[in-house]
């Protein structure tokens, strides 16, 4: 009889910490794009919105006597408008990661999982993120695809490119510190509601900031909108890491 050899008697290594984030990460997305209300929300900042915006908005001003140039000048900051508020999305689906698992009672087998504190941290902030950058794309899509019908390809043309990356990295910066926020605030407390009202109230402030910040676009210019991507950038990791490093899983577990 044939001896069992090292590869088969060895039992399967788990996953590392990268590719553990990455599958907390792909469930928590694929969930709440399976969500109903949150698609339905989803698909209204993504069509729904940007569509209003053209008709109600730009289209009227393309029709001034000097429509293009206004419409020009407009461009980054409903730019920004129409992406960053799917960011909205993120504090219920990252509210529903923590305390709205922990209500149902099926957080607990995670956290039993080899995975570290800062795998299941970034994994679930990860997973909150991508269902609204999602959207966001699509947003953008639309309102760029509705403006160069509107006032011609040649027009979006001369809109500055370095002001048009810097406010698109915003969205996504934005959206990511929503979704931080929100995942470490729905950590700490009970329940689904608790999470998603508090995690509303801690952003209201950044909410206030990034549409002042909109109405400003073109006098700060892409230098200022790039900085403020980096400091988002740098305070994404460190609250992340942060509250990965003071969260106590062993008191959820203990609440069973």
């Amino acid at each position: 009889m044939n001896e069992p050899t090292l590869a088969t008697s060895l039992p399967p290594r788990p996953p590392g910490q990268l590719a553990m984030t990455w599958l907390i990460a792909w469930r928590a997305a694929t969930e709440a794009l399976r969500d109903r209300l949150s698609l339905l929300v989803g698909l209204f900042f993504a069509l729904v919105l940007p569509l209003g915006v053209l008709v109600l908005v730009v289209r009227p001003m393309a029709a001034g006597a000097d429509g293009e140039s206004v419409v020009r000048d407009a461009i980054p900051f409903y730019l920004l408008l129409v992406g960053v508020l799917p960011a909205f999305s993120a504090v219920g689906i990252a509210a529903g990661q923590f305390a709205g698992e922990k209500e149902r009672g099926i957080l607990t087998p995670l956290l039993a999982s080899p995975a570290s504190n800062l795998a299941i941290f970034g994994g679930k902030v990860l997973g909150a993120v991508i269902p609204p950058l999602i959207y966001a794309a699509a947003a953008e899509a639309v309102y760029a695809t509705g403006i160069a019908v509107l006032v011609g390809a040649s027009t979006v043309a001369l809109v500055s490119v370095p002001l048009s990356v810097a406010t698109v990295l915003l969205v996504a910066a934005v959206t990511c510190f929503a979704a931080v926020v929100a995942s470490l605030i729905s950590s700490r407390v009970r329940t689904f509601n608790a999470a998603q009202q508090l995690g509303g109230l801690a952003l209201m402030p950044v909410w206030g900031v990034v549409f002042a910040l909109a109405a400003r676009l073109r006098e700060l210019g892409p230098s200022a909108l790039f900085g403020a991507v980096g400091t988002l950038v740098v305070l994404d990791a460190a609250l992340t890491a942060l509250a990965a490093a003071t969260w106590r899983r062993e008191e959820v577990l203990a609440q069973r």
